[in-house]
């Protein structure tokens, strides 16, 4: 028969118990940081699609190829960009970071 590591069973746990409040913080966050997250991401991800739509049509005035696209290329490049950022940005930076500071904020108030 295995036997159980407490140490492990306890990191578990803790783990847990710090995703179960950063959860049950979320429903408490202020609208403005609602809004601020869904507007980052609306700039993370239109941003590339933009610049792509804006860059192909410079080639396609001045290095125009017969058959090919440099606009609709690029756009789908941009899309597929703006993606990737997009969720980099959620994985990474966005959501965690948020809670954080609102828990930090508020163990302040709390105190």
């Amino acid at each position: 028969m295995a036997e159980f590591d407490k140490t492990e069973d306890k990191k578990v746990q803790e783990v847990l118990i710090k995703k179960a409040e950063l959860m049950k913080n979320r429903g408490n966050r202020s609208l403005c940081a609602n809004f601020g997250m869904v507007a980052v991401l609306g700039v993370i991800m239109t941003a590339p699609l933009v610049i792509g739509i804006l860059v192909g049509n410079w080639l396609d005035k001045d290095f125009a190829v017969k058959g090919f696209s440099w606009r609709l290329n690029l756009m789908i490049i941009g899309f597929f960009m703006g993606l990737y950022y997009a969720y980099r940005w959620i994985k990474y930076e966005g959501i965690e970071k948020i809670d954080e500071a609102y828990r930090k904020e508020h163990e302040g108030i709390e105190k």
